[in-house]
């Protein structure tokens, strides 16, 4: 089918690989769940048949979630009189900045001595923040989208069969 097959990872019963290429989704996409191998080995002396199950999962490649810089829309910055040491400095300047991100609902609470350095590093650090938020999410979607696809594990979820000893599928 002409697509490029790149190995990711190989262990003791799991194989990860991806398919890239015109038509990729088009030649898999009706592959995922279990498929059943039905064969009789050349050192079976009784010729018993030997079946073995094989799960497959279909996913999208998950895209990176940029660290950027968050729209001023989803911002709330506040500042307020710091805490700790400091003496009249910190009971008079409202120099500590805390930053929620709106619709995560994520804050960080910078307290020093200079509220534009402060401002800068909540703004650094949430964003920081929202970046991981999103990439576990993303995570999160994707191991749901996985396990869906996976089932129970057992023989009754086979899409199909394939038969060596009779030549059929």
């Amino acid at each position: 089918k002409g697509l490029k097959v790149t190995l990711l990872s190989s262990s003791k019963g799991h194989v990860l690989a991806r398919f890239e290429g015109s038509g990729a989704w088009e030649a898999f996409r009706h592959e995922s769940g279990k498929h059943c191998v039905q064969r009789c080995p050349p050192t079976e002396r009784r010729g018993r048949r030997h079946t073995s199950i094989v799960s497959v999962a279909l996913l999208p490649m998950r895209k990176e979630v940029e660290v950027k810089a968050l729209p001023s829309s989803e911002l709330l910055i506040k500042t307020q009189g710091g805490r700790g040491p400091g003496g009249q400095h910190q009971n008079k300047t409202d120099s500590a900045v805390r930053a929620t991100h709106l619709p995560t609902g994520l804050q960080v609470l910078i307290n020093g001595r200079d509220q534009h350095q402060n401002r800068r590093e909540a703004l650094r650090i949430l964003a920081a923040k929202v970046h991981e938020h999103h990439r576990a999410q993303q995570e999160k979607d994707y191991g749901r989208a996985r396990k869906s696809q996976m089932g129970s594990g057992g023989r009754g979820d086979k899409i199909r069969t394939y038969n060596f000893i009779e030549s059929r599928v």
